[in-house]
């Protein structure tokens, strides 16, 4: 109990022509926006010593979990380097299998979320017992979750390859990859439930420990294991499902042990607790369905893309790698807000849940924007660096440019989304992402840019209008949201 009080007790309560002076003109306005929203967000974020204490708290959680998670991605990463080296049939089948896995993890990421909050609803209530009967009931879900969805995996992954357009090699080279993953699925299970027990706790850096393990095992297993050495049979990408299954399970082993000897599943003779797994899927349950239904979307737009083009298609994947960059650090401060609002909620302190996520989001806002200002300004050197494909770099100006200018509300809605999470508003987030993505984002897309003949940078744009909409609600809510009244 003491250690719940440490986790959570630093924080507070509360001219030589017309044209080229025109060009100069605008980027000069350019540039000048940009520094104006920079300082207007270092002056909202000097703040007072309350709101520097409740800055640090946040930090102190989302710069590791901003690590853990460019380490799991890592891991992927690496698989398909090595594979890539066997064949593009090899990297293919990685690729696919990785997409669907892709959908499957959304339904663990939801279980996740929903361990979270209650754990850190109880951390911050100083309530032990209750904690670990949230881990505990946590695990048992983790074990359910393993039995049902590694089984359906096994039934029915090749209907589904084949639905997604593998045949032959393709279809045995992906099969083969996803048995393997399936039959060690708990790994994964267990590493992202057990991460979110530490999280909710108050504690990143565990994980971010315990994946820096995983990424140098991988490496170490996957290379004899993909290409045969020291003994070992070359299995090719078997061998890549192999060793990234068998990394995630010693990671989720230490972690397991580690959260144990800390005590944070506390006897494990006294069972689970359905009350606690009644809160934990009311909480996580929507936030499933809002991954999924985000997915679903990003293929049918995919598939809009696509009517554009292989050189559209090729920018647009660029685009998402090199969002994916600015992505990451407001996925951390998300989860940030998420554990630090259930904690301060389960500690009755509803000034302190705001002011959490009125600084993470702050902070979120800050570094996308510096993010999004190197999009619009350098977008040629941006996706330069990933083909010199000059159909594909002719691109770079308009999606860059939506890439850049989208940062500020992508942020907000990430973040603001994570504090709502932390007060179980998860349903509100899974409202956004319809509105935003399906009523929004697709049919503009379809009719502007197909239809309307309005091309790329038509479709290109939807993308900003999803995340202005997305953040207006979750903004909206956030606003209205009584957290005196939130009951978990």
């Amino acid at each position: 109990m003491e250690r719940d009080r440490r986790t959570i007790g630093h924080l507070p309560s509360v001219g030589r022509s017309e044209e080229r002076d025109e060009g100069q003109s605008m980027s000069s306005r350019e540039v000048g926006a940009g520094l104006s929203l920079l300082r207007w967000l270092g002056a909202r974020l000097a703040g007072g010593t309350a709101q520097r204490e409740t800055r640090r708290a946040v930090l102190a959680l989302a710069l590791p979990l901003i690590g853990s998670d460019l380490l799991q991605r890592g891991v992927n990463v690496v698989d398909a380097l090595l594979v890539g080296r066997l064949g593009a049939a090899e990297l293919a089948a990685v690729g696919l299998s990785q997409l669907l896995l892709m959908f499957v993890m959304a339904l663990v990421y939801g279980l996740g979320v929903g361990t979270t909050v209650m754990v850190a609803f109880h951390t911050g209530a100083t309530d032990a017992r209750r904690r670990a009967l949230a881990a505990r009931t946590a695990l048992l879900i983790g074990s359910i979750a393993t039995l049902v969805l590694g089984s359906a995996g096994v039934l029915f992954s090749s209907a589904v390859a084949r639905f997604m357009g593998a045949d032959a090699r393709l279809l045995d080279l992906t099969l083969a990859y996803l048995h393997v993953t399936w039959y060690l699925f708990a790994a994964y299970v267990y590493l992202h439930l057990i991460s979110s027990i530490f999280q909710g706790v108050g504690d990143t850096r565990t994980p971010l420990k315990a994946m820096v393990g995983v990424n140098v095992l991988h490496v170490v297993l996957a290379v004899p294991l993909i290409f045969g050495a020291w003994g070992v049979p070359r299995l090719g990408v078997a061998g890549a499902a192999l060793a990234s299954g068998l990394s995630e399970g010693v990671g989720a082993a230490w972690l397991l042990w580690e959260g144990a000897r800390r005590g944070y599943f506390g006897a494990w003779r006294s069972g689970w607790s359905p009350p606690e797994l009644r809160r934990m899927l009311r909480v996580g349950v929507p936030a499933m369905g809002e991954r999924l239904i985000t997915h679903g979307m990003q293929v049918v737009y995919a598939r809009i893309v696509i009517h554009f083009g292989v050189a559209a298609y090729a920018a647009h994947q660029v685009g998402l790698n090199i969002e994916s960059l600015s992505f990451l650090p407001g996925l951390g401060f998300a989860k940030a807000a998420t554990a630090l609002v259930g904690q301060r909620l389960g500690a009755s302190d509803a000034d302190g849940a705001r002011q959490s996520a009125r600084q993470a989001n702050l902070l979120g806002l800050a570094v996308m924007s510096v993010w999004g200002a190197s999009f619009v300004l350098f977008p040629q050197a941006w996706i330069g660096l990933f083909t010199p494909d000059p159909e594909v770099l002719g691109y770079s100006v308009p999606l860059m440019t939506v890439m850049g200018v989208l940062q500020p509300p992508l942020a907000v809605a990430m973040v603001i989304s994570g504090a709502l999470r932390g007060a179980g508003e998860t349903p509100v987030v899974l409202a956004a992402a319809v509105v935003g993505g399906w009523c929004v984002r697709l049919p503009l897309a379809y009719f502007s840019g197909v239809i309307g003949a309005l091309g790329m940078s038509a479709v290109w744009f939807t993308m900003f209008l999803d995340w202005v909409v997305r953040s207006g609600i979750v903004s909206w809510r956030f606003a209205r949201l009584r957290f005196t009244d939130v009951r978990l």
